[in-house]
């Protein structure tokens, strides 16, 4: 039985840094989730600034990881007019396969709403897309365009989710752990990660990067 297992990060912040540094003491690969029109954007979470990496600084410290779409600048995609959404998808794509010479890459809704008006859309231009839709089912997705994530790092009951996936007897199957590595900062969970990767590797499952799985699973 193969267990795969996807670690997903969104919005590009200073942390991201520290967390590529962390995973690789485990060799852990992550995608990592950004907005290529919001380097200079700042805002406030749990009463603390948030700040954007600039991209161009980032090749090296991504490296071993993915990088992916998170749209332009991070709109409600559901609220956008279809140019609108076009240009917020192939704009951000554009710009992120120039600073990082990727020749494709996968896209991560922000917010929560995606509906199959904006997949059709974004679809054309990505090899994948994650959603914001949680799910209970360790299947694999029926396209790559559905993909849902499992739980976030810092759920409650994250640990018991984890179990169920790894006592599924499904010939395989998939669980996509998502978070922000602002959120490891700002609450403190620096230690928490730690001990919840150091936890994840006594487990035989199959890390990737969501780009890897894409291509091992649903081949072109």
């Amino acid at each position: 039985m193969r267990k795969v297992f996807l670690l997903s990060f969104d919005d590009g912040t200073v942390q991201d840094g520290r967390l590529v540094e962390l995973l690789n003491r485990f060799d852990i690969p992550a995608t990592f989730n950004v907005n290529s029109g919001l380097e200079d954007f700042v805002w406030e979470y749990a009463g603390k600034p948030v700040v954007r990496q600039r991209l161009a600084e980032t090749v090296k410290q991504y490296r071993g990881h993915e990088i992916a779409s998170h749209s332009l600048h991070h709109y409600r995609l559901e609220t956008l007019p279809p140019p609108q959404l076009r240009r917020e998808v192939e704009g951000d794509c554009e710009a992120l396969k120039a600073i990082f010479g990727v020749r494709e890459l996968g896209f991560a809704v922000p917010f929560t709403v995606c509906t199959e008006r904006e997949i059709h859309i974004i679809r054309r231009f990505v090899r994948y897309i994650r959603l914001s839709e949680f799910s209970d089912s360790f299947a694999l997705p029926a396209d790559p365009y559905h993909i849902p994530i499992h739980g976030l790092y810092n759920d409650p009951d994250i640990r018991e989710k984890i179990t169920r996936f790894a006592q599924n007897d499904l010939p395989v199957s998939l669980f996509v752990l998502a978070g922000h590595s602002y959120e490891l900062d700002m609450l403190d969970h620096w230690e928490y990660m730690e001990e919840l990767l150091t936890w994840l590797k006594t487990f035989d499952f199959q890390f990737m990067t969501t780009m890897d799985y894409v291509n091992q699973y649903y081949p072109k």
